[in-house]
């Protein structure tokens, strides 16, 4: 009975990797080549991907213009529109201070900071992810004595 407990666990887990709209993949700008762009700041895109009816989030790569990562899939336009804005204003600072962050893994642990955590600021992010590289990053250090001053 425990065998089959587990068994339905993981294939839980596993099936919820693959429909988590929030699952940060690797993907080739070139696939959005007919999608339009609605948004952009800085290397972070947000398309109507209309082949497959979603909102879709790319982060391009800054070392590889090519390549990029999605952060998120919805398709609802009022929820890409918020997360993206949310995306814009905390990612910067860590993907232009370490290349560390630049890996599906790093990014996924941050995209879920972010959404499970919209009330920090980018320090206190920081300070979870612990990459030392990201602590040099002008807006961290900002935000950072900003929080000690009050």
């Amino acid at each position: 009975m425990q065998f089959f407990g587990r068994l339905v666990n993981t294939l839980s887990s596993v099936s919820n990797l693959f429909s988590n709209p929030f699952r940060v993949k690797e993907v080739a700008v070139a696939d959005y080549a007919a999608s339009e762009r609605v948004r952009e700041e800085g290397q972070l895109i947000l398309f109507r991907n209309s082949p497959n009816r979603t909102w879709d989030c790319i982060l391009v790569n800054p070392r590889n213009s090519q390549s990029a990562f999605r952060l998120f899939q919805l398709e609802l336009e009022a929820d890409a529109l918020v997360n993206f804005q949310q995306y814009a204003s905390q990612l910067p600072p860590f993907y232009e201070s370490s290349v560390q962050v630049l890996h599906v893994e790093v990014l996924q642990h941050l995209s879920d900071l972010i959404r499970n955590h919209p009330s920090w600021s980018v320090a206190h992010l920081a300070v979870e992810l612990g990459i030392r590289e990201c602590f040099h990053h002008s807006r961290i250090i900002s935000s950072e004595r900003t929080r000690r001053r009050v």
